[in-house]
């Protein structure tokens, strides 16, 4: 009895211990951080972007392909148009020289006819028996066979010219042929490419749609978080609001004047460190014209440099404002190599 006594002791004590432990087991367990919103928009808008450049690429491949293939569409239905163009010329050339060569019989038989009738119903020999002389016999009887050798390779002629003329026809016959089926195979596939076309065209449009959704929200994130910096003194935000230069100005200090193609020269005069490598808040100069900026140049805000951030290496992701519309911001992932790019503005040198 004693022995059962401790037993029970000693299992309600280890049931005690159990759950006494087991709560702060549970809470001591570290809890998943949470997820960052913002480096999940930017590892999506990089996707996106990715994904971007391949629609890109396969839309202006397809433009390519469809642009060769009307040019060859073009030259098929010119040599097609050639080719009608002789076997209708080449149809009328053979009833012109078979109306001629029948004129040219008939005449011919009429000279014939008026030679064997010379001497009357007895043919060759009425005509050498009625000649006053041997020798009108003779000349007589020579017209008679020359007329009769004209004909005769007159007739020959006739037949071996209209024998070409219907080879010549014929072998016309087939080019158009062929000139047609092959039109037919280029308009078909021209069809099928302006279909490719179109299909890669909305695709990419598509694409377009979700990175500005995405942007969007990082912008949103952006300014929510943080807000357009208050700047007093010589930083002042002393730019055309609405504009790239007002957008990065509410970001950094910057105290110069100019367009975004004169900033570069602008901050080196102040005395800010300048290059060609991205980091995290530098200014990104555009050239002026390039890459799709104005002739006023192009200015944004490095918001992360690859592989951080959700930005894959060899990446940079900045936000800007006026590149998809005035006073709107939206961001991109840029290559660090980006030929538009002619520099990088940092702080200001010690």
């Amino acid at each position: 009895m004693r022995g059962t006594a401790k037993l029970t002791l000693l299992v309600t004590s280890a049931g005690l211990l159990a759950a006494a432990v087991a709560p702060q087991s549970s809470s001591a367990q570290s809890a998943p951080p949470p997820s960052d919103p913002r480096a999940g928009l930017v590892s999506q808008l990089s996707s996106l972007n990715t994904g971007r450049a391949g629609a890109m690429s396969q839309f202006l491949a397809s433009e390519q392909a469809l642009a060769n293939l009307q040019q060859q569409l073009a030259d098929a239905r010119r040599r097609l148009a050639a080719a009608n163009a002789q076997l209708q010329s080449l149809s009328r050339h053979i009833a012109d020289d078979q109306q001629t060569m029948l004129t040219a019989r008939s005449q011919l038989a009429s000279m014939l006819r008026a030679t064997y009738e010379t001497g009357g119903q007895d043919g060759f020999a009425g005509a050498i028996i009625s000649s006053e002389s041997f020798s009108q016999a003779v000349d007589r009887l020579q017209a008679t066979q020359r007329i009769a050798s004209e004909l005769t390779q007159l007739q020959h002629t006739v037949a071996d010219r209209e024998a070409a003329l219907v080879r010549e026809r014929a072998a016309l016959q087939t080019q158009f042929a062929a000139a047609q089926a092959q039109e037919a195979r280029l308009s078909q596939q021209n069809n099928q490419l302006m279909a490719a076309v179109a299909q890669r065209d909305a695709s990419m449009r598509s694409l377009n749609w979700q990175a500005r959704g995405v942007a969007t929200q990082l912008a949103s994130l952006d300014q929510g978080s943080s807000g357009p910096a208050d700047h007093s003194g010589p930083c002042g935000n002393h730019f055309s609001y609405g504009q790239c230069t007002y957008y990065v100005a509410t970001r950094r200090c910057i105290p110069w004047f100019g367009n975004a193609g004169q900033w570069l020269s602008a901050a080196r005069s102040y005395g800010y460190a300048e290059g060609h490598y991205p980091q995290v808040g530098a200014v990104a100069v555009w050239h002026p014209g390039a890459g799709g900026a104005s002739s006023y140049g192009h200015v944004a805000y490095v918001e992360a440099v690859g592989p951080d951030g959700g930005v894959p290496a060899g990446s940079f992701l900045i936000s800007e404002m006026n590149w998809g519309g005035w006073n709107r911001v939206s961001r991109r992932v840029l290559s660090d190599n980006d030929p538009a790019i002619a520099g990088f503005i940092y702080g200001k040198a010690d």
